[in-house]
């Protein structure tokens, strides 16, 4: 008898660590009946799609609050589908704000509940750690400081990896084989709407005060589902001669190849360290949202890779900061010095990571969760 897995995955990214699991659960299972939350990734993969993680993806809290009934209604249809088609195994990916919820309502009619990709309590509202502990059989990490956090608090968590790990390793961009040119800029103002709105308008006023000594080439790399954000902000300003708009499968490559990237604050940052490029950070929200964060927020960098070294090894340029004149400064010093000291800092952040086999991993921990049945070929 095949297995139903229900999958949610709310965001760009986590489209696409739940696509990858998805492969892996397959290539283990092959009788598995899946329907998720999905992105173009996921959708790939063939699942039986519910929604879109479109309806999912929203940046600050205040943003949030305005499209409280719709994602009521999308929690709605997706308890309604777990009480009809009974799934064995949910497995909630990322996105804690909706995920958490949907795992109190799926706990109470009895379907159990695997977190793939950690809460990030450890940045705000530690508090939901008892939440987690109540509605989760295991939360599945992709940061190697997270299980210390869950152990000392009782909660059953491994580290499986980073699955960015797999992902660039299977397109051969690990091991410095892509030739660089240290002239190039790439510019990486996210996966939401809202950060590509917040962030880019630096990120292109910054290259325009950088001249051609600096930079003689300019990528814009466009991860799914922000094209209407970018036309939006380009609409409002010259685009430079040098830039370039990148999406799809080359965004990667061309990332690999540049001198600096000037980033947002999330995931983007971890593919920069894999890809060893160096970087300078953004973070930007609407004025109350950054007066509520300031206030509930307790990590003490923005940027990925900064918590993990648990150092300030790349610039961090927040809220007002991020200003063109003050990010072209810094981005002119980076690049004329080959990244500064931040090479040694992205060879300890990958060796942190560890390497390849993290969505295998959390494959194989997620089926160990099934009724024995449906663990088998």
């Amino acid at each position: 008898m095949s297995s139903k897995i229900m999958v949610v995955a709310g965001e760009v990214s986590g489209d696409i660590h739940a696509a990858n699991l998805v492969a892996d659960m397959r290539s283990l299972n092959h009788e598995l009946e899946i329907s998720a939350v999905c992105g173009e990734r996921l959708r790939a993969t063939g699942v039986h799609c519910l929604a879109s993680t479109e309806e999912l993806a929203h940046m600050g809290l205040i943003e949030v609050i305005r499209e409280l009934p719709r994602i009521h209604a999308l929690m709605n249809r997706l308890v309604a589908h777990a009480e009809r088609d009974r799934p064995d195994l949910a497995v909630l990916v990322d996105s804690p704000d909706f995920n958490l919820r949907l795992a109190r309502r799926l706990k109470k009619i009895g379907i159990p509940v695997v977190l793939y990709v950690s809460p990030q309590l450890w940045a705000w509202r530690e508090g939901r750690v008892r939440q987690v502990r109540r509605l989760a059989r295991e939360v599945l990490c992709i940061l190697p400081f997270e299980t210390g956090f869950y152990e000392r608090r009782r909660v059953t968590a491994r580290y499986v990896g980073h699955p960015l790990v797999d992902d660039l390793q299977r397109k051969g961009l690990l091991g410095g084989s892509v030739n660089r040119n240290p002239r190039r800029l790439a510019l990486m103002p996210g996966s939401r709407e809202m950060e590509v709105r917040a962030l880019l308008p630096g990120m292109l006023g910054a290259l325009r005060l950088m001249g051609e000594n600096v930079v003689n080439d300019a990528v814009l790399i466009e991860a799914p589902g922000i094209t209407d954000a970018v036309d939006a902000v380009l609409e409002t300003t010259k685009m430079d001669a040098r830039l370039r708009r990148v999406s799809g499968e080359s965004r990667r490559r061309e990332l690999a190849s540049s001198g600096l990237a000037l980033t947002a604050s999330g995931t983007a940052t971890l593919e920069c360290a894999l890809l060893d490029v160096p970087m300078i950070v953004g973070y930007r929200l609407k004025p109350v949202s950054w007066w509520l964060a300031k206030r509930l927020v307790k990590v003490p960098h923005v940027a990925l890779v900064n918590l993990i070294l648990e150092d300030r090894a790349v610039p961090e340029l927040l809220q007002e900061q991020w200003q063109p004149e003050a990010i072209a400064a810094l981005a002119v010093e980076l690049m004329t010095t080959g990244g500064g000291g931040q090479v040694a800092d992205l060879a300890r952040v990958r060796e942190k990571l560890g390497g390849p086999g993290a969505s295998m991993n959390a494959a194989e921990a997620v089926l160990n969760q099934l009724p024995r049945e449906g663990v088998g070929h």
